[in-house]
């Protein structure tokens, strides 16, 4: 009876540990690991230049869905002000390298979670959500508009 209960309680602590350590390698083991990690995929994706139907998004914005639905409130306590804003930055940028033109036609879609968990933390971190929403996405597609022009 005792070697069952041992038996049991080794099975379940390495059953944790081993869902601990895919959360910590997900998401980082601490903030900076989380930072760099969600920089990086952010960089990967601009990197891919991929077009907003492509099929390649999929494994992006997976990543990107965990990174701000799961690992940010993991991290968050840690993080300075400062921190926080670039992250939520970096992520209105995402929604618009992703979406483009269609950036309004997403943001009105059916799935809303993670557009909901930017709005709530920026309401959080910024005085004007609303304005800052604006002149994220103003300043994006002058950026995406000259990047086209280069282009063409």
């Amino acid at each position: 009876m005792l070697a069952q209960t041992c038996r049991y309680l080794c099975i379940a602590g390495l059953t944790a540990l081993f869902f601990s350590a895919c959360t910590r390698s997900t998401c980082g083991a601490d903030k900076t690991a989380f930072l760099d990690q969600y920089h990086d995929l952010l960089e990967e994706a601009k990197s891919a230049d991929l077009p907003a139907s492509d099929p390649g998004w999929s494994k992006y914005d997976a990543a990107f869905r965990s990174y701000v639905e799961e690992c940010y409130d993991l991290h968050e306590p840690e993080m300075t002000g400062r921190e926080k804003r670039r992250f939520w930055r970096q992520s209105l940028r995402y929604y618009y390298q992703r979406y483009g033109d269609g950036l309004v036609k997403e943001l009105k879609g059916k799935d809303k979670s993670t557009l909901q968990k930017i709005q709530e933390e920026t309401k959080a971190i910024f005085d004007e959500p609303d304005a800052l929403f604006d002149d994220a996405a103003k300043g994006l597609k002058e950026d995406w508009q000259e990047l086209k022009e280069r282009f063409e």
